[in-house]
């Protein structure tokens, strides 16, 4: 049976001290209000707040997450950060291939298998994102696009370390981000899209680890899932959360999510 996660991913909107600590508290003060045995919650912020979100969160029920790590503990990589200062700042879970990074920064399949391999190395959580762009959901390639994804980035990863990573989908269409969709008009998936890509993901996980693992990982919804859609998408069979963005960064956008989540966990 698989437990809910609903992740945050603050990205680089909230980036100052006071305002970190006002919104924490805000969100932490509203989870402690509901009962949150049955699902994970984390919030992935950005670097020079993580020591914040380590002091702010550590009595509470939300896990705290960073949005990157590089693949090797130290060297001369101006501008990266390590899986050892994350460790440092009680980081559980690091996403990696997020969609702004694949797209924005150019980070390649085989770069992003490495990360996994060092986050699952250090018995930290990896959020492994995949998602196909407008070009490919349009000439109805997608899944092996999907595919190809899954197989880079997952090579090497065996059964028993599947255990500990969790898949975000993210439709590139459905993001509400311009810089990855310049030339295409964004539009919100729908539950049945979703749902079957996560289908389909999970079949893709059977065929090529086994039906356990298939039945095991967690996949997370990652195209602007909010307050409005949440009740769509979280019921869907083979949705397991939520990766969420602008809507991660208040309790009035975030608890309803939440709320949502607890509703339906476990399936």
């Amino acid at each position: 049976m698989r437990n809910f996660v609903i992740g945050g991913n603050w990205k680089l909107k909230i980036n100052t001290t006071v305002k970190t600590r006002e919104a924490l508290t805000d969100i932490i003060n509203y989870v402690s209000q509901i009962d949150t045995d049955k699902i994970e919650i984390f919030l992935a912020l950005p670097y020079t707040t993580l020591y914040l979100g380590q002091e702010l969160l550590q009595h509470s029920p939300i896990a705290l997450a960073a949005q990157n790590v590089h693949y090797d503990e130290a060297g001369p990589y101006t501008g990266e950060i390590s899986i050892q200062s994350l460790k440092e700042l009680e980081v559980k879970y690091i996403l990696i291939g997020h969609s702004e990074r694949r797209i924005i920064f150019d980070e390649s399949n085989q770069s992003i298998n490495k990360k996994v391999h060092k986050v699952l190395e250090h018995g930290l959580t990896p959020v492994l994102c995949i998602g196909e762009q407008a070009s490919d959901r349009n000439a109805g390639n997608y899944q092996q696009v999907l595919s190809d994804q899954l197989r880079t980035a997952l090579e090497g990863v065996t059964k028993q370390q599947m255990s500990s990573l969790i898949l975000a989908y993210e439709p590139v269409w459905a993001i509400n981000n311009a810089l990855l969709n310049p030339d295409a008009e964004i539009k919100a998936a729908t539950p049945q899209e979703a749902e079957e890509t996560h289908a389909y993901i999970r079949s893709w996980l059977a065929d090529n680890y086994s039906p356990t693992v298939a039945e095991q990982t967690r996949i997370l919804y990652g195209g602007s899932m909010k307050p409005a859609n949440c009740g769509d998408l979280l019921p869907q069979d083979d949705i397991d959360g939520g990766l969420i963005g602008s809507a991660s960064l208040s309790s009035e956008t975030l608890g309803p999510i939440i709320d949502t989540a607890v509703k339906y966990s476990p399936k």
